[in-house]
Formats: structure tokens, sequence, C-alpha cells
């Protein structure tokens, strides 16, 4: 299964102009990490730690509202930060975390140990946003998917979003677009402005600890498993009207979604709170 829409926009619907300008000179990546040690029920590290917050579905019809409380994130005392989703009776809560302008980077390789949630409507995610995303919107700021899980599927999805411009196409038709088509209607690749490639890793059990990671270089991404290389989206490969966005900085977010067009509802199994742990993150250059 593929998601088949975008679902994990960072900023909703942004109006902002796409340019074609030719991306800003590479500048020094700098090696980070974040071990998530600390006192049980500590916060994550303002140092590096950013928290997005709020309701309104995310672009994806989302019922979480994401909060900097507690509640939602904290670290565990035993080297882990969880990313909780609760619902207290008047909706669900979860927390949405990112380095922007804190921790950013251009090439090298990332990785995280995660154990990801299973129950319907559960939707974890650990990826990376152009950090021009604010200037340019979405899909020009690009997007990697180093580890999307959704439900209770065996399977943890990674890939790419990017932008095209081909067949006329762009940015400012996917709203006009998408105000004559329902939502649950995903549109083609290239009509909404954008193009996705991904793949897989399948026959696996997400609630297990495993490190998922990415290494990015000018002219390839390439995507890992447990230390192994797994899938590559190579520059050279993109078709006509694809337009490789990747080399300029991007952060990482860390968030639990709940609901929405992709992974759908949830029901009365859902485990209430839901956790994704995170044991480390760490970026080299």
């Amino acid at each position: 299964m593929r998601r088949a829409i975008v679902t994990a926009l960072t900023v909703g619907s942004i109006g902002a102009a796409v340019t074609t300008a030719a991306p800003a000179a590479h500048a020094a990546d700098t090696a980070f990490s974040d071990e998530f040690n600390g006192a049980a029920g500590s916060a994550p590290n303002s140092a590096l730690w950013n928290y997005e917050t709020g309701g309104g579905g995310w672009g994806n019809d989302e019922k979480q509202t994401y909060t900097s409380s507690r509640e939602n994130s904290r670290l565990d005392g035993s080297g882990n930060l969880l990313i909780e989703a609760k619902n207290s009776g008047s909706g669900w809560t979860s927390a949405r975390l990112n380095t922007k302008d804190k921790r950013e980077f251009t090439y090298g390789t990332i990785s995280a140990r995660l154990s990801l949630p299973t129950g319907a409507g559960l939707h974890s995610g650990f990826w990376l946003l152009g950090a021009d995303i604010w200037e340019v919107g979405f899909p020009e700021s690009g997007e990697i998917d180093i580890a999307e899980h959704i439900n209770s599927y065996n399977f943890v999805h990674i890939g790419v979003h990017g932008p095209t411009g081909s067949d006329g196409f762009g940015s400012a038709d996917a709203g006009s677009l998408r105000d004559i088509l329902p939502d649950a209607i995903p549109l083609p690749d290239g009509a909404n402005g954008k193009y996705q490639r991904g793949s897989d890793i399948t026959g696996i059990d997400p609630t297990d600890f495993h490190t998922y990671g990415v290494r990015k270089t000018a002219t390839s991404i390439t995507f890992l498993f447990d230390g192994q290389s797994v899938y590559t989206v190579n520059r050279a490969d993109l078709t006509a009207g694809q337009r490789w966005v990747f080399d300029k900085p991007m952060y990482p977010i860390l968030n639990l979604a709940i609901g929405g067009v992709w992974p759908g509802p949830t029901n009365s199994a859902t485990p209430n709170p839901a956790t994704m742990k995170v044991d480390w993150l760490r970026y080299t250059p």
C-alpha cells in the first residue's frame, strides 16, 4: 500500500510563490544528536527541539491537536523520548517536534531508533522537510519520508515528494482542482504540482525497535533500515518535469497523528494512549 495523497503538510495551504532560483551554495554541515537521556517526565532538549502546535487537520483531516504538554511528549528516564497520543474525552491530543532553525543539514546521514505504535487511525512519522517551507511552500520545499507507519500494518513506508511543472500544472492549480474534487479522491502526480517516489519496508513488527535513516548526497537519497541500504532515489532517474529540490538544508520531524484520509478513523480498539518511542536521533555529515 502506498499513500495516494499528501498527508504530511507542515503549514497547511501555503500561498507563497514558487521560486525557480538555483539553491544557495552548500554550507558546512555540523553533526548533532539526541540520546534522550534525562529525568523521567522532563521535556526534550529545548536547544534542539521545537513544538508545532494546534489542530485544523494538518492537510489530511487529522483529528489530533498537537500540544507542547508533558502529557504528549516527555523523556521516560530510561533513554527514550515518548510521543504520546491520548483522548481524555474531549478529543485527541499528541505532539509534533522539529529542529527547524536549530539543527538543519544538506548532506550526510540522519537516523533514529524507533518503536512505532499500532492501532486503527494511528499515523507515526520520522521525516524531513526543506527549511524553506515557509518561503516556498509544499511541495517546492521537498519532503523525505524516512519512516511512516499507519494502523496495524506490518510495513513502514519510505519515499520522497518533490515538485513538478509538467503538463501546465503547478502549485497554483492544485487549489482549483481540489475545489471541484472530493477530498478523498487523490490528484494524479503532476496535476497537483508534485510527484512521489517510494517503497515499503515489509514483513516487520514496527513496535519493535528498528533504526530508520537516509544518506543524502547531491545526486541521491538512500534509505537505510537497521543499517542496510534498502531503497535509493537518484537525481538522474527523475523524469521530465520532476525537479530535484533536495540539495538544500532540511530538518527532521517526529510526530504521531490520529485519523484523517490516510490512515482512516480510529475505533474502539485503538490504544489510548498510543505511544511512539524514540531511543535516539543522530546526524553525521
